[in-house]
Parts: C-alpha cells; sequence; structure tokens
C-alpha cells in the first residue's frame, strides 16, 4: 500500500525518499493485541525510534519520510525510494531479515538499525547496505550528511553511551493516533541492576540516563495535541534514580490536572516503588493504572543464581498488595525455569497470585539471550540449545532445565497460565483486588467526562457483548455490577484489567500453545 502521509525535511528540490518500516510484532501477550483490538485500535504503540529518526534529521539535508507500520499497513514493496530504512528486537529478526533480502532484491538501499541490529550484529553482516549499532542520536545525522553526498559508511557504532538530553522529542506526524493505546514516552535509559537473563544493558548500560523534565513535558505536550489518551512511560527501569522519578512525577501531576482532559500513563518499574508510600501517592495522583513489575519469582534461591538481588530484600507478598492499595494494577511479569526451579514452583506462583490478589500476570519460560551472563553460564554448562534465542518468551525455551524435563516444564507451564485465566479463578482474585483499594485521589473530581472516554467504554460493550464467549461474557457483566457495588470509582479501573483479561484468555487458550 502506497503511504499517503510524507513528511518533507529540508527543500523539495533534490530530495531524497526515505521509507521506515517498522516490522510486523508476532501475537503473544506481551505485544497485547487483543486489547488493542477491543478498544478498537490496530497495535499497542508507535515505533517511537523511526519517529526519533525523523526528528534527528539535520538542517541542510533535504529528504522526505514515508512511514509503513506493518502493524497497522502494508508496505509497499513497491514504493520509489532511495533509502529503506527498518528498526527492530530480536523478537522480529526473522520478519527483518525477510523485510531487508526482499528490498535488496529490488535495488533499494536498505539501513538496518535498532536492539536485534545491535546486540547480535554479528547475525546482521551483510544483511543491509548500512548498518547501525548501538544509539542513533548521534549517528543518524551524520550519516544522513554523508549519505546524501554519496560518502556513507557500511557500519555506524555509537561506541559511547549518549547524553538523553540530546534525543529530540519523536516527530509524530506520519502517524494516526487512533491506530494504537498509547504513545509512548522514553524519560530514561539504563538500569543500574544486573540481572543475568536480562539483555537491555547491553544495548543500553547500566548507568542510567535521563531526558530533562522540560523534554519530558514537552513530549507529553505533544502526545495530548495529536489526541492520545494514554502515555506508555517505555522505560526499561522508570525508578532507576528515585528522585527523579519523584520530581517527574511531581511535574507531570502539576502538567496533567490542569487538563480539561487529563491523560492516564502506566510503565516498568522494579518492587522497590512498593517500598515508599508516598511515592505510590504521588503515581496514583498522577493517573498511572497499571505498572508492569518484574517479580519473576517467589524463590529467593532462583532470584539469587541470576542476580535479582532488589527482589529479596522485602516481602513481595506485602510489596504488591501495597501497591494495589492506592488503585494501580500490579501486572505481575513471572518466569519459570530457573535451575532452583522444581515442579513445585508453579503452585508456589498460583499461591502468590492468588494471596496477593494479582488480577493480571504474563508468565514466561526462562531464556538466555545471547552475551547476557546467563547465556556465558549456560554454555560453559552445555546447557543450550542448538536454536538462537528468537526474542519469544512464551513458547519456547533456548535452556536446558535443570531440574524437570523441558516437556514437563512446558506442561506445567502451560496448565499454571490456563488455571489463573479460568473466569473463576481471575473473578476471586480481582473481586479482592477491587476492596483492597484504599486510596483514591480526588484531585480530578472537577473534571468533565471525557467524550471519548464514553465512546471506548460503548466499543468494550459491544466487543464483550458481540465477540466473547458465553462465560467470558457473564463474567464481564457480574464483574461490572460488583465494581459498582464496591465503589463506583473503580469502574474505570475494571475496564483495563477486563480488556487485559480478554487478551490474556485468549492467549492462553489458543491452538498455538499445543
Amino acid at each position: 500500500m502506497t503511504p499517503s502521509k510524507f513528511k518533507q525535511y529540508g527543500s523539495p528540490k533534490d530530495s531524497k525518499k526515505i521509507y521506515l518500516i517498522a516490522p510486523k510484532h508476532p501475537d503473544n501477550f506481551w505485544s497485547m493485541q487483543g486489547t488493542a483490538d477491543i478498544l478498537g485500535a490496530r497495535t499497542l504503540m508507535p515505533n517511537s525510534a523511526l519517529a526519533t529518526l525523523m526528528a534527528l534529521t539535520p538542517s541542510g539535508v533535504n529528504v522526505q519520510y514515508a512511514l509503513a507500520d506493518e502493524n497497522v499497513t502494508e508496505i509497499d514493496f513497491d514504493f520509489p525510494c532511495d533509502l529503506v530504512v527498518i528498526t527492530g528486537g530480536t523478537l522480529h529478526s526473522k520478519r527483518i531479515h525477510t523485510l531487508c533480502d526482499t528490498f535488496k532484491k529490488r535495488g533499494r538501499q536498505v539501513a538496518l538499525g535498532g536492539t536485534y541490529a545491535s546486540i547480535e550484529y554479528d547475525r546482521c553482516e551483510g544483511v543491509a547496505d548500512y548498518l547501525f549499532i548501538g544509539e542513533a542520536e548521534y549517528n543518524w545525522p551524520l550519516f544522513l550528511e554523508q549519505w546524501t553526498t554519496g560518502k556513507a559508511n557500511n557500519v555506524y557504532k555509537q561506541e559511547n553511551y549518549i547524553d538523553m538530553k540530546d534525543s529530540p522529542p519523536p516527530d509524530w506526524s506520519l502517524i494516526h493516533t487512533g491506530d494504537y493505546v498509547n504513545i509512548n514516552i522514553q524519560t530514561s535509559r539504563g538500569c543500574p541492576n544486573q540481572c543475568d537473563f536480562c539483555d537491555v544493558i547491553q544495548y543500553v548500560g547500566k548507568r542510567y540516563r535521563t531526558k530533562s523534565i522540560a523534554q519530558i513535558l514537552v513530549e507529553l505536550q505533544n502526545a495530548y495535541d495529536i489526541g492520545a489518551r494514554t502515555v506508555f512511560f517505555s522505560d526499561d527501569n522508570f525508578l532507576g534514580n528515585k528522585q527523579f522519578t519523584r520530581e517527574l512525577l511531581g511535574s507531570v501531576i502539576e502538567w496533567n490536572v490542569k487538563k480539561s482532559r487529563p491523560l492516564s500513563f502506566s510503565t516498568q518499574i522494579t518492587v522497590q516503588v512498593a517500598d515508599d508510600n508516598d511515592l505510590l501517592k504521588m503515581f496514583a495522583d498522577a493517573r498511572f493504572s497499571v505498572l508492569f513489575l518484574g517479580v519473576e519469582t517467589v524463590r529467593k534461591e532462583s532470584l539469587a543464581e541470576v542476580h535479582k538481588s532488589q527482589n529479596t530484600d522485602k516481602d513481595i507478598f506485602e510489596r504488591i498488595k501495597n501497591i494495589s492499595r492506592y488503585g494501580i494494577v500490579p501486572f505481575i511479569g513471572l518466569i519459570v525455569g530457573f535451575d532452583n526451579d522444581d515442579e513445585g514452583v508453579f503452585e508456589d506462583l498460583d499461591f502468590f497470585l492468588n494471596v496477593t490478589a494479582s488480577p493480571i500476570a504474563g508468565i514466561s519460560l526462562l531464556n538466555a539471550p545471547r552475551h547476557t551472563p546467563l547465556y556465558k553460564r549456560l554454555q560453559k554448562e552445555n546447557r543450550l540449545t542448538d536454536s538462537h534465542f528468537s526474542g519469544e518468551w512464551q513458547l519456547q525455551t533456548n535452556i536446558i532445565p535443570k531440574q524437570m524435563s523441558p516437556e514437563t516444564l512446558s506442561t506445567l507451564y502451560w496448565e499454571l497460565f490456563r488455571n489463573i485465566y479460568k473466569p473463576d479463578n481471575f473473578e476471586e482474585r480481582f473481586l479482592q483486588w477491587l476492596k483492597n483499594v484504599d486510596y483514591f485521589s480526588d484531585i480530578y473530581v472537577n473534571k468533565k467526562a471525557d467524550p471519548k472516554q464514553l465512546l471506548f467504554g460503548i466499543k468494550i460493550f459491544k466487543h464483550f457483548i458481540l465477540n466473547e464467549k458465553q462465560e467470558v461474557r457473564a463474567l464481564f457483566f457480574r464483574m461490572l455490577k460488583k465494581t459498582w457495588k464496591i465503589n463506583p470509582k473503580l469502574v474505570r479501573r475494571f475496564f483495563t484489567v477486563i480488556t487485559q483479561y480478554s487478551h490474556f484468555y485468549d492467549f492462553v487458550n489458543s491452538d498455538q500453545k499445543e
């Protein structure tokens, strides 16, 4: 499909055409595609890396951009352009190779960057004409100046981590906001923790680097101006610097309360956020609805083996309960398959979710991405399969388990995953979660109802009436009635959780798991 929108930088005269490509996400639970479908969107969020590349275009360079986000539109492989730019993560690796090969066969020059090209650059040699390794804020403007004069290099590698204050607000002019559930904003890069299985720090490092609060507020206003309802702060750890987080939340609250249509937020964060009640209150006052928490496991021995000590210093049960008291949904990330996991770990995790009344959880199989400490250790132990880590954490693992067979691990994994999303089990947890909420922010009480919020509510109603199985449809109306009875203020949170539930229910019961 030929792009319908173009963005010109510099003069149209002698302008080069650049086709930006975001590969399609595999349909796994992290894509939250089911949630997007219910809300009438096409996918979860736009590709901010490509929008940032546009914003990095230096003055004096004449280029015209077109965008194809494969999650919302088809790619025109015959689109006349001078350069195709592709970015993505390891999860997109197969599609990335296909796209690069297809465009090169059509005589197009191809530039490849992103986390996959940066972390697994040795698998990308010769795949594209131009390879970008590492962050692009400094190398993309340099490349454009050299490429437009015929002097570009084949490889651009960022040797040192960039100053985040040099990263401009993404240029969202080529997207349609209605295609996405969230508009994403990245406030920081880097994580001071060092979990052995995480490949994030291989790309962005351990040193926590932030944009200025003024920069972030500009991006918030930009998101608001294009019609965003919700913003996902796409940091790897939103609590990398607690003082900065506190200052940022204060500014977000001050900004948001002035809006006739306040935004809602979500992000990824460590469980340590639960240790500060004043900070949790600020999250609630800022209108954070969901916090994704990498709990991973309740077994301290398993956490110790992968050096995730930040989860062990205080009681994880009380931490999760405390977050819920502020009306913030704890989206629990769990992993099974650690060396200290035997068959009893599945019962432990089920018990944890029930006791903490955590309505939503995503469960993954432990994998060892290349270049991580876990990969190196298991390689020495000859406990890696022949397959590369695909970026997919649900359907497979490249690790040979220590205390059970791969078949047993997979069987018990899916049994647990399906069990927690049985309607009765989910309802019991969610009902208790609703009863546990005891803080309700009152700083937005005088705001008028958002017509778009009503429209989304109608879409959700229609979906559950027309598209869901009887047991899920009955759950929806039963829980809506109970939520209203507990506290009408929680109905908005009900809609957030029930749409996520629908997505997970479909995911764990789909045929691809068999």
